[in-house]
């Protein structure tokens, strides 16, 4: 019985994770970013366009300040 419970509940951590990723796609790179500072914050990150980067940092910016000015 303790086995079902544990699998139900990484089965459901799993898909939650898999529904946030979906559903907001750049949190990975605001994940990754979150400790970097100066240049290497408002670097484009590979498979992304300056477009698209730009579009991301309007996004959060208090956390691409730097970059956004």
């Amino acid at each position: 019985m303790d086995k079902k419970i544990i699998l139900y509940v990484l089965i459901g951590i799993v898909l939650l994770g898999l529904l946030l990723f979906t559903f907001f796609p750049n949190m990975i790179y605001v994940l990754r970013d979150s400790g970097k500072t100066g240049s290497d914050l408002c670097d484009v990150p590979e498979g992304q366009t300056v477009e698209q980067w730009q579009e991301h940092m309007s996004h959060h910016p208090e956390m691409y300040k730097e970059c956004l000015s």
